[in-house]
This record gives C-alpha cells, structure tokens and sequence, in this order.
C-alpha cells in the first residue's frame, strides 16, 4: 500500500495516495488530487519523493499549508503526521518497510504427503 493522506473530517475529500514522484494538490482540473474546496488555492501544495522520504511544499497558496500545527513552506513528512492543506486536515499514513522486512514470513503446516494407491 502507498503511503497516502487520510482526511480527518469525514465527507470534505478522498484519501490522497502518494503514488507518483510528484503529486500536484490544489482545486484545479490539471491537479493530481483535487480538493474542490473554496479555500483551496487552484495549485495549492505537491508532495515529492525524495530518496525514501516525503516533502510537502506549499506553492504560494492563500491559506498555507501546515504540518503538525506549524506553517511551513517545504516539510520533510514522517508517518503520523498531520497536514492541514487550507482548512482540510489529513493523517500520512505510511507504510512501514522496516517492520515488514522484520516480520518472519507465516509459516503453515508442512504439506500433507499424500501416497498413490
């Protein structure tokens, strides 16, 4: 599962999947997510991957946008963090490699041998 911006006011928006290496947010037809709020500026903020991290940068938009309550211009984004684009709230909800690659993979029962009479 990508990682993806969960909103935390139901019914306003869609979760957000942080699928390509730039993700263009804002109320405008040509964005990749678009949030048809009035309070939304028309390019609002991206996301970018960069390496194996996420970075938000707000694009000169009227309302800001903010991580974990501060105003910011460009953020480096960890999970859990809040992200209010305008006045829409959302949750980065990442998946995380590291516990992934430290769970032992489910081993079952060994397989039944079966004898052809």
């Amino acid at each position: 599962m990508p990682a993806r911006l969960v909103p935390l006011s139901p019914g306003l928006t869609r979760p957000i999947p942080l699928e390509r290496p730039v993700l263009l947010v804002g109320r405008h037809l040509e964005c990749d997510a678009q949030i048809p709020h009035p309070r939304i500026s028309r390019r609002h903020c991206c996301v970018v991957q960069v390496a194996d991290r996420l970075v938000i940068r707000d694009l000169g938009s009227r309302t800001g946008v903010r991580v974990n309550g501060v105003p910011i211009d460009e953020a480096a984004l960890e999970h859990g963090d809040e992200v209010a684009i305008g006045p829409i709230l959302f949750r980065l909800e990442c998946p995380d490699p590291a516990a992934q690659a430290a769970r032992p993979p489910s081993v079952g029962p060994p397989p039944r041998r079966t004898t052809a009479t």
